[in-house]
């Protein structure tokens, strides 16, 4: 049915494609779902670099929802514009497209250039979803763009959209939603140089940087989502959730 919709939704001209696309989305995690954020306080008021897990196509959304009325640029994905789903999902987003394991180092230089305009953008290292729901070992790119951007680190930790929207490798556009428990976990900002003495000696010093950079997220992930960087990670005391400032309702959409 949703996907009904939003194939007429893409006859509409953009700006109110845009607004009607957004309000579908907003009813639908609404109905269908509960959302928890965790460490708003976190966050810095100056431009930033977000980094975060990736489980679902609902992550953006749903982050999206999270960070309101914060105005924050996505890093997404090219292949999710050839389905009309994904396609309005990313548009209802600020959104630079990449493409993943490609030599195109342009949406990394615009993510920088983004960043030094004063605005926030937020990728997500791994350069894909993960098929467990663990954390896979992130690319480069993440520790180039931090770099030459000078900003502030905020590691973002999101569970739910896995069992929300799970994926389908058949057709991902026509994935289906269900009900589920959405959490989104924000951990305490840093600054590259404050990772440096965890690259001394490494083979590889722009990818030892990146896996320094995702043990920050797998430090706010359950034991079960830390995959590749579960050995390096000290037990986090994530349990129970609800007690730490859960926002179960997200703030309202900010005008566009």
């Amino acid at each position: 049915m949703i996907h009904n919709v939003f194939s007429l939704l893409a006859r509409l001209p953009e700006r109110p494609r845009r607004a009607a696309v957004r309000r579908l989305m907003d009813t639908v995690w609404n109905l269908r779902t509960t959302q928890q954020v965790i460490g708003r306080e976190n966050i810095p008021d100056e431009p930033c670099l977000f980094i975060c897990n990736h489980l679902s196509n609902a992550d953006g959304f749903t982050l999206d929802r999270a960070l309101r009325p914060r105005k924050v640029y996505f890093l997404a994905g090219i292949k999710l514009q050839t389905t009309v789903m994904t396609r309005l999902g990313t548009e209802a987003v600020d959104t630079i497209f990449i493409r993943p394991n490609s030599a195109d180092i342009e949406p990394l230089k615009r993510a920088v250039e983004t960043l030094k305009a004063g605005h926030s953008v937020l990728i997500f290292p791994e350069g894909g979803r993960s098929r467990t729901g663990a954390l896979t070992q992130a690319k480069k790119g993440a520790s180039l763009i931090a770099r030459r951007a000078g900003v502030p680190v905020v590691p973002v930790a999101l569970t739910g959209t896995e069992k929300f929207m799970p994926i389908d490798d058949r057709d991902m556009g026509r994935e289906q939603v269900r009900r589920a428990h959405l959490t989104v976990r924000f951990g305490p900002p840093f600054r590259m140089n404050e990772l440096e003495a965890e690259t001394i000696g490494a083979e590889d010093p722009r990818q030892a940087l990146t896996d320094a950079m995702m043990r920050r997220v797998a430090e706010l992930l359950p034991p079960q989502y830390r995959g590749v960087y579960a050995d390096s990670t000290p037990e986090a005391e994530n349990e129970p959730l609800a007690s730490e400032h859960p926002e179960t309702q997200p703030s309202p959409a900010p005008s566009r």
